[in-house]
C-alpha cells in the first residue's frame, strides 16, 4: 500500500469536488483480484509509465495501472487522448496468450470494453469504429491503445464516465461525450475500473475465450463504421484511400471497397465522411 492510499480511503481527482470523481482504493485492490492495483495520482501516460516498470522488472501481470490525472494520454499515431475529473484514464496489463496474434489484440479490447461499459450504463446502442474505439451517435466515448511489450499486452484505456457537457473544451463538444451525457446516470468509478478488468481478463483468457471467428461476428453486430464512406490514412499521413467500409476479414482486417477494389487494412486512421 502506497502513502497516498494510507492518507485517504478515498481518492478524489482534481478539478473536481463530485462524489462521482472518487476512487476508494483499499476496496478497488479487492475488487480488482487477481489483478494487482497500482495506483497514480497524476502520470504524462499510463501506458508509457506501465513500459518504463515493465522494463525495470517491477511489474506482474494481470495488472492496472491507474492514474486520477493523465497529462498527456497517447492515442494510435500521433493522437492524443484528452481526459477531465470523471474520466478512467487507466492500462491495463495482461499475459500474452501464445494463440493470440497481436493485431487481433485491439478488436478482443475494444469489444470486452464495449461490452462491459454498455452492462454498466445500458446504453446498448455505443457502437465500435474500427479498431476499438467507442463511439455513442458518432460521438467518441472511450479510446483504446494496445501495446505488446515483454511477454505483456497493455491496454490502455481512455474513458468519459461522469464527464458534463460543460468540462468538455471547445473544440470538442461536437465530437466527444460520456456516459452521464448519454443517460444522466452517475456511475463509480471503481465499478467502471473493475468491470472494465474482468470483461478484458475473461475475453482473454485462454480458458473462456472463444474462438476468434465468433468474436468478429459479435464485433460485426456493433461495428457502425460497416456501409459508411471513409478516409483511412497511414499513421505516418503519407498514404491515403477513400471508400466504403464491407465489414471485416477473417483476420480481422477493415475491408474497404474503393473503385470496385477491395483493400483489407491492417492499421490506420480512420476519418467517417458519412453520417450514420
Amino acid at each position: 500500500m502506497s502513502e497516498a492510499d494510507r492518507r485517504s480511503p478515498g481518492i478524489t481527482l482534481p478539478g473536481s469536488k463530485d462524489a462521482a470523481s472518487r476512487y476508494s482504493l483499499k476496496a478497488l485492490r479487492t475488487a480488482l483480484r487477481p489483478f494487482r492495483l497500482y495506483w497514480f495520482p497524476r502520470l504524462l501516460s499510463s501506458n508509457s509509465h506501465a513500459m518504463v516498470l515493465r522494463k525495470r522488472k517491477s511489474l506482474y501481470a494481470p495488472a492496472v495501472i491507474l492514474t486520477g490525472h493523465q497529462v498527456r494520454g497517447r492515442g494510435r499515431g500521433s493522437n492524443s487522448w484528452w481526459s477531465g475529473a470523471g474520466s478512467v484514464t487507466a492500462t491495463f496489463v495482461l499475459p500474452i496468450e501464445p494463440h493470440l496474434q497481436a493485431h487481433q489484440i485491439p478488436l478482443i479490447a475494444g469489444l470486452a470494453v464495449r461490452n462491459a461499459v454498455a452492462e454498466l450504463s445500458g446504453a446498448h446502442d455505443i457502437g465500435l469504429k474500427w479498431p476499438n474505439d467507442l463511439l455513442h451517435g458518432d460521438r467518441k466515448l472511450a479510446g483504446l491503445l494496445c501495446e505488446r511489450i515483454d511477454h505483456v499486452d497493455l491496454i490502455g484505456v481512455g474513458l468519459n464516465v461522469n464527464i458534463v457537457r460543460e468540462q468538455l473544451p471547445t473544440n470538442l463538444k461536437d465530437r466527444v461525450t460520456s456516459l452521464r451525457i448519454i443517460n444522466g446516470q452517475v456511475i463509480p468509478l471503481n465499478l467502471v475500473v473493475t468491470e472494465i478488468a474482468h470483461s478484458l481478463h475473461k475475453m482473454l483468457s485462454i480458458n473462456d475465450r472463444p474462438s476468434f471467428g465468433p468474436l468478429l461476428k459479435e464485433y460485426d453486430r456493433h461495428h457502425c463504421l460497416v456501409g459508411r464512406k471513409v478516409r483511412i490514412s497511414t499513421q505516418s499521413g503519407e498514404a491515403t484511400l477513400t471508400g466504403k467500409v464491407v465489414g471485416l476479414d477473417s483476420m480481422g482486417r477493415l475491408l474497404l471497397r474503393d473503385a470496385g477494389r477491395v483493400h483489407a487494412i491492417i492499421a490506420g486512421n480512420v476519418e467517417i465522411l458519412t453520417t450514420g
